[in-house]
């Protein structure tokens, strides 16, 4: 499957986002909150995208757009990933990230909050060895052996280790099905971790506004086709 990066407009180099819609969304909840501070740069065309397009305030949101502000550039995938799409797709935003030029990547992910170890534990992280021997920033317990990252999430970490890339996975805790405090706490890392300055105010109404959509977007396409799809939303 042909994945193709069509950006307009310049972009930063340096620290690239993203997350995939997974245990309380954190992932996307977090990537869609920096993006609307920014501005779309380009978007991300492949043939399995979801049939799906909404208006966000005055403009259309496409599938994937590329979003970019200060020293940060990231994916975002408004209606998810259909799971047929998933590898193609992954190995292609890992080539277009290392090949671009970007520094660094940092990920954003949940962690079910069935697997905290104690009261007041917020996250784990997981990084790439290339990560590691940069000297790049860390802070926080190393996700526990036997705990496994999966789905898209994993599958680009894989993918940055297997390309030798520098690669940081910020991992909370999540406990409810779109859970908005999960991400605030992700947010709160990355920006201590590397001085981006990120405002958390209105994450829980970011959070309740996309659970209605996904609930939607799920009703809709069961309605249009008969045949199981499965997506990570």
């Amino acid at each position: 499957m042909r994945v193709v990066f069509n950006v307009i407009k310049p972009f930063a180099k340096e620290i690239f986002v993203t997350g995939f819609h997974g245990v309380g969304i954190v992932g996307h909840i977090a990537v869609k909150h920096l993006s609307r501070s920014c501005d779309v740069v380009g978007y991300v065309r492949y043939k399995k995208m979801p049939p799906v397009v909404a208006y966000e305030g005055d403009r259309l949101a496409l599938q994937s757009e590329v979003f970019s502000c200060g020293k940060v550039t990231g994916v975002v995938n408004n209606y998810g990933l259909i799971d047929d799409a998933v590898y193609d797709f992954v190995e292609a935003l890992s080539e277009w990230v290392v090949r671009s030029g970007f520094k660094l990547a940092v990920l954003f992910g949940g962690l079910d909050g069935r697997f905290r170890r104690e009261q007041g534990d917020l996250l784990r992280v997981a990084y790439t060895t290339p990560y590691i021997k940069a000297g790049y920033p860390l802070e926080g317990k190393r996700l526990e052996q036997g705990l496994q990252i999966v789905g898209p999430l994993g599958l680009l970490l894989s993918h940055f280790e297997m390309r030798g890339f520098p690669a940081l996975v910020i991992l909370p805790y999540a406990d409810r099905p779109a859970d908005p405090q999960a991400a605030s706490v992700a947010l709160d890392h990355f920006s201590r971790l590397f001085d981006v300055r990120v405002d958390t105010a209105d994450l829980r109404q970011l959070a309740e506004e996309l659970e209605r959509e996904y609930a939607e977007v799920r009703r809709q396409l069961e309605e249009t086709k008969r045949e199981e799809s499965h997506y990570y939303i």
